[in-house]
């Protein structure tokens, strides 16, 4: 394997260098994808420097992708990454606006829709697990996937943000139904 020049990360000046060198890493990308906590245990560099070391690491290649950006190739990369980006936006917008409806359909102290709510409240923390789910492996899924995914919760999140203060039985029922929906949704595609 091809040694690397470590001297270019901030933090890591000839010395140190011949410390990861005699440890073992000789190149960039050994040392991104160690563990903090084993580069610690490294004499002399400790927790504190090697927090440093990664952080540096961690920046190098951020740059690197960068640049590699413009060649061929670049553009798909750049689509997925705006797919990727728009999932997790959709994802936090769900989350924000499924907890106001949760708090706006609290039945405080109206009987007639605690039926109603306790449904609510069974389906939401289906979609709750399952849109956790998603956060782990949304790296796995297909573009198509994504794309639908992102589709189906701008539509949720729009019908979320209509729900008003007062609930009402109607207001429930369609909530409820819509987040069954996607909830189904997620559950076809991470299965």
């Amino acid at each position: 394997m091809k040694k690397d020049d470590l001297t270019q990360l901030k933090h890591v000046g000839v010395a140190r260098m011949k410390l990861l060198n005699d440890s073992g890493i000789t190149t960039m990308e050994q040392l991104h994808e160690m563990p903090l906590e084993k580069l610690a245990e490294i004499k002399s560099i400790g927790k504190h420097y090697g927090k440093l070391i990664k952080k540096s690491v961690n920046a190098h290649y951020r740059e690197k992708s960068k640049k590699s950006l413009g060649e061929p190739g670049a553009a798909k990369e750049r689509k997925t990454e705006n797919i990727n980006r728009d999932l997790q936006k959709k994802i936090g917008r769900l989350h924000k606006n499924l907890n106001r409806v949760n708090e706006n359909f609290k039945p405080l102290w109206e009987k007639k829709y605690v039926k109603l709510y306790v449904d609510f409240k069974k389906r939401f923390k289906k979609l709750k697990a399952r849109l956790s789910v998603l956060g782990q492996i949304k790296e796995d899924l297909s573009r198509e996937d994504k794309k639908k995914i992102i589709k189906n919760a701008g539509a949720l999140n729009s019908n979320l943000k209509k729900v008003g203060k007062k609930p009402k039985k109607k207001k429930y029922q369609q909530t409820t139904q819509e987040i069954q929906s996607f909830s189904r949704l997620l559950r076809d595609i991470i299965s």
